[in-house]
């Protein structure tokens, strides 16, 4: 526990200028946002920035969790700990996690901020969209959990081969090859009939899409009316997809990968 606790405080202290970057790159786009509404005399512009940098936390968490990959390629430490893979990926995960979670609050804040700054605030929003928020920075952080695991996979995957020195200098040929493997055997599977028949047997009813309308005077944000029947299983089969990824890098990573 203790030494888990030591990598946790290191790769927070190693990451966090990464943190404070992007902080500032919120701020400083929220600030366009509003000198931009200002300029157009469309208060509503700043609400759409502040959706957008909402979007933008789909690349956040992997961009965070690479950084401090680099970080230990460039260092080479990992050859030398007697640490396990999953103790020394798994704190860059929670802290990767942690820093998107608190920029995500930020831009909530912002956002908050943004249509209660409004002229005539209640005449903008019909009401105020927090359900709609709360399911929105759920389904971007679940999404780039998933291009974390895979950040992960691909980065370890690509060392891994590099103790081979054949094919060293065609790394990317065997990432493309397996994104093109991968790509097309789920296709092809979610082809077959059967498989179709089972992935639509538990499934749930889920507004059709989310929709953000801003005009002189008026603003409109919400789900629509229509509702759709969700699969379930489908992301029960991106989840078992994304344990076995992490098992996988794990195992690799106790090869002592060569970075």
């Amino acid at each position: 526990m203790n030494a888990f606790k030591g990598l946790l405080w290191k790769d927070l202290k190693t990451s966090k200028i990464w943190f404070y970057g992007w902080i500032a790159i919120i701020l400083f786009i929220y600030a366009l946002g509003l000198i931009l509404g200002r300029v157009t005399g469309e208060p509503t512009v700043v609400v759409v920035f502040v959706i957008m940098l909402g979007v933008f936390h789909l690349a956040v968490m992997p961009v965070i969790l690479f950084s401090m990959l680099r970080v230990e390629g460039k260092t080479q430490l990992w050859l030398h700990s007697p640490q396990s893979g999953f103790k020394l990926i798994a704190p860059k995960l929670i802290i990767a996690f942690i820093y998107s979670t608190l920029s995500f609050l930020l831009v909530d804040i912002l956002g908050v901020i943004s249509i209660a700054g409004l002229p005539d605030a209640e005449n903008f929003f019909s009401y105020w969209p927090f359900k709609e928020g709360i399911l929105f920075n759920l389904g971007i952080t679940v999404a780039a959990f998933d291009f974390s695991i895979w950040t992960f996979f691909f980065w370890t995957f690509y060392h891994a081969l590099g103790k081979f020195p054949a094919i060293k200098n065609m790394r990317w040929l065997f990432i493309l090859g397996f994104i093109i493997v991968y790509q097309s055997s789920t296709a092809i599977l979610m082809s077959v009939g059967w498989v179709q028949n089972l992935f639509e047997v538990w499934t749930i009813d889920v507004p059709a899409g989310f929709a953000f309308t801003a005009g002189q005077g008026t603003a409109e944000a919400g789900f629509y009316s229509e509702v759709i029947p969700f699969p379930i299983l489908p992301f029960a089969f991106e989840g078992l997809v994304m344990i076995t990824l992490f098992i996988i890098s794990c195992w690799l990573l106790d090869r002592k990968v060569e970075v």
